[in-house]
């Protein structure tokens, strides 16, 4: 009995000297887990980054509070990274215990985000972007939770895959332009045209992934629409410019902006389209973002050549 007075009375210190901000269990086992660090950090990065953090880190306090310590440090960790301005991905489907069954629907959800991010959603609607991505995370982890049962108030998902809908509605609301269409420096929502441009008026935008000169699935598309309109009228002049985001060196940046400036030269080429047709030239680097960030930030806006039909 005296050996169990004294264990509680040691719990009971360590509860007693954690900070009032601390979960419920931070005295205990604050050396085994960090739940709740990100609360020393303040956000000054872009309306989407700002944004993450404020969701990731209410998402790891709520569940610290749930004495759910592996996902609090987990969404406490996101949290920091959102804070650092580097880039945070939504919970990949097979890093959670789903069944056969529910991998489907994240996957699914998954694609949908990313969609609607690479037109334009974390720049033109960035606080829902950021709410949609997070009850992503809380509505995919909840689920998991109730398989394994490792928790009591495991009967959240509902709620979190409801937060979803309502921010993807919104997202996909405010970025339904195509690719071709979005002004990356504009943060409110712009209306989309009634009607398409015509080709002389074009300005295209081919988005490529990260730390490569290979376009997005969007971007081949878009490539291809400009591949067809060059081909078609033959009085159309082209002007290029690429651009890189600002992870990595300002040379690297700038030979990998060529890199992306000569696929889709490549692209002409494949398609008998003559390089007379193409005005103008520039390959940028960082130098130039679509969308302006610091150093060393992983932007997908800016991981693009700009074409101009003219």
């Amino acid at each position: 009995m005296k050996t169990k007075s004294l264990i509680l009375g040691a719990c009971a210190a360590l509860l007693v000297a954690s900070p009032v901000s601390a979960g419920p269990l931070d005295g205990i086992f604050s050396g085994w887990f960090d739940t709740d660090s990100a609360e020393e950090l303040g956000a000054n990065g872009t309306d989407f980054g700002n944004a993450l953090y404020r969701g990731y880190s209410s998402l790891a306090d709520e569940r610290d509070g749930a004495f759910d310590l592996t996902d609090a440090e987990h969404f406490n960790h996101k949290a920091r990274a959102a804070a650092r301005r580097s880039a945070v991905q939504p919970d990949a489907v097979a890093d959670r215990d789903l069944t056969d069954e529910q991998m489907p629907m994240f996957q699914d959800a998954l694609d949908r985000m990313r969609i609607a991010f690479e037109r334009g959603g974390m720049t033109l609607a960035p606080r829902a972007a950021a709410d949609a991505q997070v009850s992503y995370d809380c509505w995919i982890e909840a689920t998991e939770a109730n398989r394994t049962v490792r928790r009591a108030d495991s009967g959240n998902e509902d709620s979190c895959k409801g937060e979803f809908e309502t921010a993807m509605a919104k997202v996909e609301a405010a970025a339904t332009h195509e690719l071709t269409q979005v002004n990356y420096t504009q943060e409110a929502a712009i209306p989309a045209p009634a009607k398409a441009p015509e080709p002389q008026a074009a300005s295209f935008i081919v988005y490529f992934q990260f730390d490569s000169n290979q376009p997005t699935a969007v971007g081949r598309d878009t490539l291809a629409q400009v591949v067809k309109a060059v081909r078609e009228d033959e009085g159309l002049s082209v002007r290029l410019t690429a651009h890189a985001d600002s992870t990595g060196s300002s040379a690297y940046n700038l030979a990998l902006s060529r890199r992306r400036l000569d696929a889709v030269t490549a692209a002409f080429l494949e398609a008998d389209i003559s390089l007379d047709r193409i005005s103008e030239e520039d390959a940028l680097g960082e130098s130039a973002p679509l969308v302006p960030t610091g150093d060393g930030v992983r932007e997908a806006g800016n991981r693009a050549v700009e074409i101009a039909l003219y």
